[in-house]
C-alpha cells in the first residue's frame, strides 16, 4: 500500500462515527437543559455530509465474501410467480414538495450528472416478482490463521510472492470491527489487504490487468461471461470518481444464481489505483422468504431505512430504481438480500448549488441517494438480523429520528 492509500485509510479511520456524534449531541443537550430542542439524526449528518461529499460514495457499497462456496448460492427454492407488479416509482401525489425544505442542508447524497450512473447492471432489475426466496449466509469473524490461509491462496492465484505481512485484529463483534485486516507486501511492490473473509484489495500493482484477469478466471467457470457496469460520482470540486465493476454472468443460470454472481463474484476497478476482489461466502446458505417489493418501498416512505444517504422527506422522494442484491458491506453478521432503492429530491439541485466550490457550473449536476431495506420477511429478521454501518455506528433511520 503506497503512502497515499495509507494516508486516506488513516483519515477514514479518524472520521467521527454517527454513534460518537449522537453521544456528543446528547451530552450537549443534557448540558444545555431544555433551552434548545436538538434534532439528533439530522445534526449528526451535517458533519457526515462533508465527508460523504469528498468521497461521493453514497451509492457505492460493494465488498464481498471469499473462498468459493462449493455449493454455489445455496439451495434456493424454485421461485413461484406472483401476481403483484413492482410499485409505481412516483412521489406521493398528496405531498406538495417545497422548493427547499428548512433542514435540507443536513441531507446527504451522491452527486451525479445522470441518475443512471448509479443504477448499475443488476440482473434482477425488472424481474423482482420472480424471486420469492433466497439464501442467507452466515458471516463469521475469521481467525488470523484463517485469514493467512486465504491470503496465501489468493497470492498464489494472482501469481504473487508475499514478502511480509501485518495483521490487525477486530475490535468488536457489533461494529465494523467484526472484520480483522491482514496486509501483505509482495516482492514486486504490490500490496494486498484482506478484510475479514469478505474482500481483497490490491494496490500498487505493476500489472493490474493481469491480476484482474487471473482473479476473474479463478472466481468463474466455463460459461460465465464478464459483464461490466460503470459508476460515476462527483466531488464538490466537480472532480469525477469512477469505478468500473466486472461481474460474471451465466446467461443459462437461474435468476437467483445470477444474483449470487452479481453480488459475490465481482471485481471493482478504481481505474488503476486499486482492485477490490469480492469473495464468495464460506458457508452454505439457508433459504428465507422475501417480503414484497411494495412492502420495502412503503418502509422507506415511512422513514424506516438504512444507509449512509439521508433525506428527511422520504415520503416525497422520487424513486428512480428498485432492485435486489446481497449486502456485503463491512460488519454484517449475515450476508442477506436487501432492496436497494435509488431516489432523488427535486430540491437537491439547490442544495448542490450551495455546497459546490465557487466557480463550478452546477447546472450539470443532480443528487441521488441510495436507501436499503432488508428483503427477508420481517417475521424472520430477529433470526437473521440486518445491520449496516457507517464507520462504527449503525446507519439506520427510524420514524423516531424524524420527530
Amino acid at each position: 500500500m503506497n503512502s497515499h492509500e495509507r494516508y486516506c485509510n488513516t483519515l477514514r479511520g479518524l472520521t467521527p462515527s454517527h454513534a460518537w456524534r449522537n453521544a456528543t449531541l446528547e451530552a450537549m443537550k443534557a448540558a444545555q437543559g431544555n433551552k434548545v430542542r436538538l434534532r439528533r439524526r439530522p445534526l449528526a449528518y451535517t458533519a457526515a455530509a462533508a465527508v460523504l461529499a469528498l468521497a461521493v460514495s453514497g451509492g457505492i457499497w460493494w465488498s464481498g465474501r471469499m473462498a468459493a462456496d462449493p455449493d454455489g448460492p445455496g439451495t434456493a427454492h424454485t421461485p413461484q410467480p406472483v401476481t403483484t407488479s413492482e410499485p409505481a416509482i412516483t412521489p406521493d401525489p398528496e405531498i406538495t414538495p417545497t422548493p427547499e425544505p428548512p433542514d435540507s442542508q443536513n441531507e446527504s447524497f451522491s452527486i451525479v450528472t445522470d441518475p443512471s450512473q448509479l443504477m448499475g447492471n443488476n440482473p434482477a432489475a425488472g424481474q423482482l416478482e420472480e424471486l420469492t426466496r433466497l439464501p442467507v449466509y452466515e458471516n463469521p469473524i475469521p481467525t488470523e490463521e484463517e485469514q493467512r490461509t486465504l491470503l496465501d491462496q489468493w497470492a498464489e492465484v494472482l501469481g504473487l510472492t508475499v514478502a511480509k505481512t501485518d495483521w490487525y485484529p477486530a475490535q468488536g463483534e457489533d461494529t465494523m470491527g467484526r472484520e480483522p485486516t491482514l496486509e501483505a507486501e509482495c516482492t514486486d511492490g504490490t500490496w494486498l489487504s484482506l478484510h475479514g473473509l469478505n474482500f481483497l484489495s490490491v494496490y500498487n500493482s505493476p500489472d493490474q490487468p493481469r491480476l484482474e484477469e487471473a482473479a476473474l478466471a479463478y472466481l468463474g467457470k466455463s460459461g460465465l461471461e464478464p459483464t461490466q457496469e460503470d459508476r460515476e460520482t462527483f466531488a464538490y470540486t466537480s472532480e469525477k470518481d469512477a469505478i468500473q465493476v466486472t461481474w460474471l454472468k451465466d446467461p443459462d443460470a437461474s435468476l437467483a444464481e445470477q444474483l449470487y454472481s452479481y453480488s459475490f463474484q465481482r471485481i471493482e476497478n478504481t481505474y488503476g489505483s486499486r482492485l477490490t476482489i469480492c469473495l464468495p461466502p464460506t458457508t452454505g446458505g439457508a433459504d428465507y422468504p422475501l417480503r414484497p417489493v411494495e412492502d420495502a418501498v412503503a418502509s422507506f416512505r415511512a422513514r424506516d431505512y438504512w444507509g449512509s444517504d439521508y433525506t428527511a422527506y422520504p415520503e416525497q422522494a422520487e424513486i428512480l430504481h428498485v432492485t435486489l442484491e446481497y449486502d456485503v458491506s463491512q460488519g454484517q453478521p449475515y450476508l442477506q438480500p436487501v432492496y436497494r432503492i435509488l431516489f432523488t429530491q427535486d430540491y437537491w439541485d439547490e442544495v448542490i448549488a450551495s455546497r459546490m466550490d465557487d466557480g463550478v457550473d452546477t447546472s450539470a449536476f443532480t443528487g441521488v441517494g441510495v436507501a436499503y431495506v432488508p428483503a427477508i420477511e420481517p417475521e424472520y429478521q430477529e433470526e437473521v438480523p440486518y445491520r449496516r454501518y457507517f464507520n462504527d455506528g449503525l446507519a439506520h433511520f427510524t420514524p423516531e429520528d424524524f420527530s
